[in-house]
């Protein structure tokens, strides 16, 4: 283990849910992988037009499926190689970018918005005896 180690800790139930939904990625994105060679070969043929409407409607399926897919594999390399360049490099990338000492500064100089907010006013009810006489009518 080198001197980073205590930053990019990669525990092993950490690593088993990268795994998990890795692979739930990889399944969730084959279907829109498989769009283009589903429904591709029912249109082919027939028009041109259709041909190209065909082509042009199943990319944007199979490119959000391949980035899907994509998504899924990173998540199983960082899972299954916790002390590659890689994964430390993106571990790293990710810890500066959500915990930066600007915006930890900024979080907590703010005031909560229940020290912001101011009571509501209060006002009594005379209470008559008689029901519909506390009741108010708009």
């Amino acid at each position: 283990m080198n001197g980073q180690s205590d930053m990019t800790d990669f525990q092993t139930p950490q690593r088993l849910g990268a795994v998990l939904s890795g692979i739930f990625l990889i399944c969730f994105g084959m279907p829109f992988t498989l769009v283009p060679f589903l429904i591709l070969p029912v249109g082919f043929g027939e028009s041109v037009m259709l041909s190209i409407f065909m082509i042009c409607f199943s990319l944007p399926f199979l490119f959000a499926g391949l980035m899907v897919q994509l998504g899924g594999c990173i998540s199983i390399r960082m899972a299954l190689f916790p002390e590659s360049k890689f994964t430390l490099k993106r571990l790293q990338k990710e810890r500066e970018r959500t915990t930066s000492r600007d915006f930890l500064e900024e979080f907590h100089a703010a005031p909560s918005p229940s020290k912001i907010s101011e009571p509501a006013p209060r006002t009594e009810i005379e209470n008559s005896g008689n029901f519909w006489d506390n009741v108010a009518s708009k």
